[in-house]
């Protein structure tokens, strides 16, 4: 098994999304989305919900070599800045072309989902 030798473009996409999202705070719980009486949280607080989910779908589905590359740092509990340093090591090709794909499709959505209601426009559909 080998990892890639060129990572793709979509973990360095993933990663500048990530880092100008997970920078920012966003307001939940208020019902009318004028942020009163909300929580104010910032999205990489979200960062263990998004490995654990990845990590909960590749065991369902039985990717084991997934499962294995997200365990590689340790259990993710235990990790810091988990996504971030997930989009870091497939940014590097540290993951065969297919958990990386198998990864990345699934980091798009949901990154790409966190962005459409809370990036840089401010709108939510």
């Amino acid at each position: 098994m080998e990892a890639a030798t060129v990572a793709d473009p979509r973990a360095a996409h993933l990663l500048g999304l990530w880092s100008r999202l997970s920078a920012q705070h966003v307001t939940l719980g208020s019902g009318c989305g004028c942020g009163v009486g909300g929580v104010s949280v910032s999205l990489q607080d979200f960062e263990l919900d998004i490995a654990d989910y990845l990590w909960a779908e590749s065991e369902r589905l039985g990717e084991k070599s997934v499962e294995a590359f997200l365990l590689q740092p340790g259990p993710i509990k235990a990790q810091r800045q988990a996504v971030m340093n997930l989009l870091t090591r497939l940014e590097a090709g540290e993951a065969e072309e297919r958990d990386a794909d198998w990864l990345l499709t699934r980091l798009a959505r949901t990154l790409e989902s966190f962005a459409k209601l809370h990036g840089p426009m401010g709108t939510a559909s």
